[in-house]
């Protein structure tokens, strides 16, 4: 056979492969977030609250596990009156918006009634958990953040995903949302929700580095995130 086409016949049996892009990334991490939305309703949480302010609107609400949030701020879904961690922040143009963070067990968070895997690697799991769930409990999201760093992080994120018509604004629901680029965004506001959201995950990264879990054991179910008043 000739040898240039043997070649031809190899490299045309040569799986097909795909170079990581940025729009890529960011379509994944859509359909992630998607399927996430999709697959894991929020549940209201079973925990008991063991105190409230004495005023409603605007008032304090001090959760179960301790965690302060800022009641009628923002509109949240059924589920979140009672967060593991919470974060309340104004962006530059006054509109109000907080964190909210509920850390599940990846095989009750639907279901609090479901049987559970007691096999090591799910132990560990529960263990991951448990700790980022008490790290929120004890008021992180006050101390930890790093927002300077995440918001020259983010500027950077905003420049790669120009180039190829992305980025990520509050969404007409309030959310942290990819979109394709509009006119005028990201702006201000934009840039400092994105900011606290990215300082969240930064946080939340060093701490369990800080308690020696590995890195390949960082899985596990939570819902919320950064979510802001109706513009």
């Amino acid at each position: 056979m000739d040898d240039d086409l043997f070649d031809d016949g190899l490299a045309r049996s040569n799986p097909a492969t795909v170079t990581r892009r940025p729009d890529l990334d960011v379509a994944l991490r859509a359909m992630v977030r998607d399927a996430e939305d999709t697959a894991r309703p929020v549940r209201p949480r079973r925990r008991a609250t063991v105190g409230v302010a004495a005023a409603t609107a605007l008032a304090l609400v001090i959760g179960g596990g301790g965690v302060a949030v800022a009641s009628g701020l923002v509109s949240w879904p059924g589920g979140f009156e009672d967060p593991d961690g919470a974060y309340s922040f104004s962006l530059p143009s006054g509109r109000a918006c907080e964190v909210r963070l509920i850390i599940g067990d990846p095989a009750t968070i639907d279901d609090p009634t479901a049987e559970v895997d007691r096999s090591t690697d799910t132990e560990t799991q529960r263990a991951l958990q448990d700790e980022v769930a008490q790290w929120l409990r004890g008021g992180a999201l006050d101390r930890a953040l790093n927002l300077p760093a995440a918001e020259a992080e983010v500027r950077a994120i905003y420049d790669e995903q120009a180039v190829v018509g992305m980025t990520v604004i509050i969404g007409a629901d309030g959310w942290l949302e990819d979109a394709a680029s509009v006119p005028g965004r990201p702006d201000a506001d934009d840039i400092h929700a994105f900011a606290v959201d990215r300082a969240v995950g930064e946080a939340m990264t060093a701490h369990l580095k800080e308690r020696g879990f590995p890195e390949n054991s960082w899985t596990f179910s939570s819902e919320g995130g950064v979510k802001c008043a109706g513009a």
